[in-house]
């Protein structure tokens, strides 16, 4: 624990820097589409809560930096507040004010006035912007420091396990799982982690010859890499020390990490799922604290490795930046979420529009704001919650 409050100010920092990164990417995506469409911006705020730092740029645009860097949001004209809820009154005497004082034309700049398909564009952009970045991310750690991958050959197989009892032997190459094709030992464990209690077929090679393996993962607690706690699915294997490394050209990278980024969306979907159907308890869903355990943890080890201190600043921001890559596909994905307030309730109220022919009306539209703020506040609690049992296991 003492350890922990001396190192609190790297983990802060280090927490703002990853976070940092992933909110302004998101609400960047919303301010150029919003530009692109002819939206006045009112203002444009990374962080909530007290002003630290503002100013106004040409555009009549109030940027500013708050005090709590756990979010952030644009404001264009015509919006009630941060999560773009409409105001009707008020939309109504803007709309009479600026055809007054300004013209007819000026109306164009107000979001809500905007046809169905640039608003839709608009809120988009933000997760869309996520998931961009992470694929920069993901692509110039390839095209620079290279990408590791380990041969998917068992080197160990451990003793009462789960792979012992299926017939796993050292130097068996794992080809295919369930009919799905592996190409690193990477793959083998991202797949067995959340594959608990389901029997699984292995599609092996042994001595040049094609075998098939049936084996079930048992649910382990097991530390994470920053020595927290996890509840996972175990086969039972050791991966094969041979560790191969290597650059790839701008196309290939971009290909690798689009890849990666889908990787990462399609097992946060499968995790999900299993949730929903009783397969996995959901003591991963975490938040902001979790982000700043990880975020500050990976900075104090980078820190305390032996080498010179450029070589440590490097690695450190070459961590920080791949954890910024994951952190922004969740955010993406969770803006996506069909909730009002968050950017998937815009784009469920625009797809109600397109189909009726019509928006939702005005009383529909505020009380599913206020459904989804509560429900937004209540993942919140649930995700500190999880983050503060995770911390027990973290601190024990």
């Amino acid at each position: 624990m003492i350890d922990f409050i001396l190192s609190a100010p790297i983990f802060l920092l280090a927490f703002v820097l990853v976070i940092s990164i992933v909110v302004v990417i998101h609400e960047l995506g919303h301010y150029w589409v919003g530009r692109w469409c002819g939206v006045t911006i009112e203002s444009f705020s990374i962080g909530f809560g007290p002003t630290l730092l503002a100013w106004t740029d040409k555009h009549d645009t109030v940027w500013r930096v708050a005090a709590l860097p756990l979010g952030g949001y644009v404001k264009f004209l015509g919006d009630a507040d941060a999560a773009s809820a409409p105001d009707a009154e008020a939309l109504a005497t803007l709309k009479a004010k600026v055809s007054r004082e300004r013209g007819p034309d000026a109306v164009k700049g107000v979001f809500h006035f905007l046809p169905l398909w640039r608003r839709a564009a608009i809120v988009a952009a933000g997760p869309v912007a996520n998931f961009l970045l992470a694929i920069a991310i993901f692509a110039g750690i390839i095209m620079t420091a290279g990408v590791a991958t380990t041969p998917a050959i068992v080197g160990t197989v451990l003793e009462d396990s789960a792979a012992e009892e299926a017939g796993f032997l050292p130097n068996d190459e794992i080809l295919a799982i369930d009919g799905r094709t592996v190409e690193s030992f990477t793959d083998v464990a991202q797949v067995v982690a959340l594959r608990a209690g389901d029997p699984l077929r292995f599609d092996v090679l042994r001595d040049g010859e094609t075998i098939t393996l049936n084996a079930t993962p048992r649910r382990t607690q097991r530390e994470d890499p920053i020595g927290g706690k996890m509840s996972t699915g175990v086969l039972g294997i050791g991966q094969n020390m041979e560790l191969n490394r290597e650059r790839h050209g701008p196309v290939t990278a971009i290909a690798m990490g689009a890849g990666q980024t889908w990787t990462v969306v399609a097992t946060t979907g499968d995790y999900l799922g299993r949730i929903i159907r009783g397969k996995e308890p959901a003591d991963m869903l975490g938040g902001p604290i979790r982000i700043a355990t990880y975020s500050g943890k990976t900075a104090v080890d980078t820190l305390a490795i032996e080498a010179d201190p450029l070589q440590k600043l490097q690695i450190l921001v070459l961590r920080l930046i791949s954890l910024a890559g994951v952190v922004s596909v969740g955010l993406g994905l969770i803006n996506l979420v069909p909730i009002p307030v968050l950017d998937g309730g815009h784009l469920l109220y625009y797809a109600y529009e397109a189909v009726a022919g019509r928006p939702l009306s005005e009383r529909a539209q505020a009380f599913g704001f206020k459904v989804g703020l509560l429900l937004v506040a209540s993942l919140m609690l649930f995700a500190t919650w999880n983050d503060l049992i995770y911390l027990r296991g973290f601190f024990s």
